[in-house]
């Protein structure tokens, strides 16, 4: 019962802290998203305009090399291409999640994918991005993009994933 009366209380100040104009533009203020932003569950989010806008504007996956978490000139140039759209978003906020392929244990992928969803905040905080805008999970090779036990299946599982919310 707790719990059901919390998510409503959240719920009531998230819908209170936005406003419409009837275009598709997010019109709350930076700070106000940052004060959100707190404990909200990053594992579950929903898709929402900005996430929509966010995916048609730019590439949301990077690629990393086998057992990797540098970030390769191909994953910069995307990555830029997403520090400029958050640049000129600056209510948007994003959750970067690190992935791994199968092989290896759960334990050793956890770490992975946190090293490179780690290095995709810390280039985007060095290109001047408000490291209060970003927060990292990984999920290791618990969410698979694509299923098989192939190279081809491999390369396409070891990604850094930005959800712009």
């Amino acid at each position: 019962m707790k719990k059901i009366l919390l998510i409503a209380l959240m719920a009531c100040a998230f819908l209170s802290a936005c406003s419409t104009t009837g275009k598709d533009e997010d019109v709350s203020t930076s700070s106000d998203r940052l004060n959100e932003w707190g404990d909200a569950d990053i594992t579950n989010l929903e898709d929402t305009k900005m996430t929509t806008r966010f995916n048609k504007a730019v590439s949301p996956i990077i690629y990393f090399d086998f057992n990797a978490a540098y970030l390769n000139a191909s994953a910069m140039d995307i990555l830029n291409e997403q520090i400029v759209w958050l640049q000129n978003n600056p209510s948007a906020m994003i959750v970067v999640e690190g992935h791994c392929d199968e092989r290896g244990t759960r334990e050793y992928n956890l770490a992975l994918g946190e090293k490179r969803a780690s290095a995709v905040k810390d280039y985007m905080i060095a290109k001047g991005i408000d490291s209060a805008r970003i927060r990292t999970i990984s999920y290791g090779k618990e969410r698979p993009d694509v299923f098989g036990s192939t190279e081809d299946a491999w390369a396409k599982n070891r990604r850094a994933v930005t959800i712009a919310n």
